[in-house]
């Protein structure tokens, strides 16, 4: 499953994508080229509370980009 999420990247502003694979999920941005990664299995427990799971990784995004910017 794909899905263009209505939520923008906290680094450059165009909207991220959600993709669904066999064994877990993925937030992707094209643009910066930058993807956080979550098991099915940990995905499994948001089933109920999607946009928290969406925050969550929208987060790590964020995090992984002031990671990046750190190291230069």
């Amino acid at each position: 499953m794909y899905m263009k999420l209505d939520k923008k990247c906290p680094t450059c502003g165009s909207h991220l994508d959600f993709v669904e694979e066999k064994y877990g999920v993925y937030m992707q941005c094209r643009r910066c080229r930058m993807s956080v990664y979550v098991p099915a299995e940990v995905a499994a427990e948001y089933i109920d509370d999607f946009p928290t799971l969406i925050e969550i990784m929208t987060m790590e995004l964020l995090d992984m980009e002031k990671r990046r910017a750190k190291k230069r």
